[in-house]
């Protein structure tokens, strides 16, 4: 099974119904505020914020009522839910490597499509997916452009890919041995990255799948209110202090790495 610590810390929290876990119960990603001068630490605010996120890269898919959309990465369902809720006649399918994820997506969508499996190797025919989807989650790939090229295939002419990702300043900074130091003190609290960028930026990696980039938004400004309202549920009595002490030190770490610009968090949206 995939290393991913804070969904080991968020699905332990579910189960002796700790009020902070209930936070996650239908997104697991970052937030966005239009105006993040005006960002509260409230969970409930938190948990809109990233209802907003999930409906930016939604409209970075371009989506249509009635299209087959594949969820890479699903986690527990809550943008398959989104969709079924806005595009009633969607055929929706998600895909993740962790069963217990899938198990709580399931009761979240029903009527959904769930399948257990790796999004670098798709188990689905050439040209089955109007719309394929990854929300935060293609840093655990073991290749994001392996990914794409699989993403490619699966999709139908004139398709599109819509994601979310951490994208660093410079795609060649984890080769250094301090990009290497802090990818190894991240990944202690959200998980070991795949092979980085070694397929160069997005441009490149889509140009290799067959894609073309349609359109690539930096919205880190609108995220960073996401940092402070992480590191105060971790410090809260409702973390076990274990869980909390391992989480805290690489959430810092990517906050600073995002407010001085060396990780960007961008919206990119690819067409076939």
């Amino acid at each position: 099974m995939i290393d991913l610590p804070y969904f080991d810390m968020l699905l332990e929290g579910r189960r002796r119904g700790e009020p902070a876990a209930k936070v996650f119960e239908r997104f697991v990603h970052w937030g966005y505020w239009e105006d993040p001068s005006r960002a509260s630490r409230d969970g409930g605010e938190f948990m809109a914020a990233m209802g907003r996120l999930n409906a930016e890269v939604l409209a970075a898919a371009s989506l249509k009522d009635g299209q087959a959309v594949l969820d890479a990465g699903c986690g527990f369902g809550g943008t398959l839910a989104a969709i079924q809720k806005d595009f009633p006649r969607s055929a929706l399918t998600g895909i993740n490597i962790d069963a217990r994820q899938l198990e709580l997506a399931r009761a979240q969508v029903p009527g959904a499509r769930f399948v257990e499996g790796d999004a670098c190797a798709l188990p689905f025919e050439d040209a089955s997916f109007d719309r394929v989807l990854a929300v935060e989650c293609i840093f655990h790939f073991p290749s994001r452009g392996r990914f794409l090229k699989e993403a490619a295939r699966v999709l139908k002419p004139g398709g599109r890919v819509a994601l979310s990702d951490f994208v660093p300043r410079s795609t060649r900074a984890h080769a250094g041995w301090l990009g290497k130091i802090l990818e190894a003190e991240i990944s202690k609290g959200y998980g070991a990255a795949g092979d980085g960028w070694c397929d160069g930026d997005y441009a490149a990696m889509a140009r290799a799948a067959g894609l073309r980039v349609a359109s690539d938004r930096d919205i880190t400004a609108n995220t960073l209110p996401t940092y402070p309202v992480l590191t105060g549920l971790l410090r809260s009595p409702e973390t076990p202090s274990e869980a909390g002490r391992r989480m805290l030190r690489p959430t810092r770490l990517l906050e600073w790495l995002s407010r001085l610009g060396f990780v960007r968090y961008r919206i990119v949206a690819f067409e076939k």
